[in-house]
């Protein structure tokens, strides 16, 4: 019997005890067996990262002084994997149930279609039948929006190809992710510390021509932004200052002109449809918010970026020579508003 690949799966605590506690306990069922769980704690208060150890001993643990947040902290977790020689790099999010037949058609949907990334069929916590993303797709304003949310999923485990995957259950062959990573170690660019820096390494990806998949029968069940808060101030601050992220470090500077002027007209159609639609996304963070506030979270990002840029242009320099640049990136653009609107 041929042996099974060796795949580390790599999860982040950041005060989130008892979701990593059920997370944890879902991998426990699971009928795929050759794995290691890696949990990077990011700080957390309360010996968290201790205590869960004590509870899974199996696990190896990495303890952060900070919070290092996704980006740092998967990275960390990617590197002892590297160490190890593990075939298969899975990230995980700690607010998520896996399925028991989950690893088992995720690694094998990933080699019956020759792919070299995949993304898991993500669904709404509790045991929904919808849809909370099964990959992420770019805007020309480097902006990313999670396919098929809110869509009920219609029974078909047709493995199809993806631009990206969603680092809340993506999987990446090892020796890609060696090929793509920068800064000497890093991954997920830790520029972006949390949000779109799995896009951003989707692109990466994509550039350098290697084959990334959806697989539909690899199930995980996902509470969705239960760590920083569906409306949170951080989210918006880190989403739009990574928006921009995403053009300056990986497009030409005619499609990064081309981005800011859709963009502008984004937020106009956003403006305009919260006026009538109650429901919709822009309406619901003005209330969260308030105009002012989101306001505010836009210029801090902007500042953020003015006062990094030194290290952005480092960073955009090693990808322009090392071909991450590519000006054919408007391929996989996607330019319908609808969903983003809504």
């Amino acid at each position: 019997m041929q042996k099974k690949s060796k795949v580390a799966i790599i999860i982040l605590n950041w005060n989130g005890f008892d979701d990593t506690v059920e997370c944890l306990n879902s991998l426990k069922k699971l009928e795929y067996k050759n794995y290691k769980v890696v949990l990077v704690d990011n700080g957390s208060a309360n010996n968290e990262g201790i205590r869960l150890k004590e509870m899974f001993p199996a696990l190896h643990l990495i303890q952060n002084e900070t919070n290092r947040g996704f980006a740092g902290g998967n990275n960390d977790g990617i590197n002892w994997a590297q160490d190890y020689d593990f075939e298969y790099i899975v990230n995980l999010n700690n607010d998520c149930i896996v399925d028991k037949n989950w690893l088992t058609n995720l690694v094998g949907g990933l080699k019956a279609s020759h792919a070299d990334f995949g993304s898991s069929r993500i669904m709404f916590y509790p045991n929904t039948d919808i849809i909370c993303t099964d990959e992420d797709i770019l805007y020309p304003d480097g902006s990313a929006i999670s396919k098929n949310r809110y869509n009920k999923f219609n029974g078909t485990n047709k493995i199809r190809k993806i631009f990206s995957a969603c680092g809340a259950g993506s999987i990446y062959l090892n020796k890609s992710l060696q090929n793509v990573k920068i800064k000497n170690k890093q991954f997920f660019d830790e520029l972006y510390f949390a949000y779109n820096e799995d896009v951003d390494l989707g692109i990466r990806l994509n550039c350098k021509s290697y084959k990334g998949v959806s697989i539909a029968n690899a199930v995980v069940y996902h509470k969705h932004s239960k760590t920083a808060g569906k409306y949170s101030k951080l989210k918006m601050f880190h989403s739009e200052k990574n928006r921009m992220l995403n053009e300056i470090l990986n497009y030409p500077l005619y499609l990064i002109i081309l981005g800011e002027v859709f963009f502008i007209f984004k937020i106009f159609c956003i403006f305009v449809h919260q006026i009538f639609n109650r429901k919709s996304k822009g309406y619901k963070y003005l209330k969260n918010l308030g105009a002012f506030e989101m306001f505010c979270l836009f210029i801090k990002a902007r500042f953020w970026i003015i006062f990094n840029f030194p290290s952005i242009l480092q960073d955009r320099i090693e990808r322009k020579r090392r071909g991450f640049i590519n000006k054919k990136i408007y391929k996989f653009f996607c330019w319908n508003l609808s969903k983003m609107v809504s």
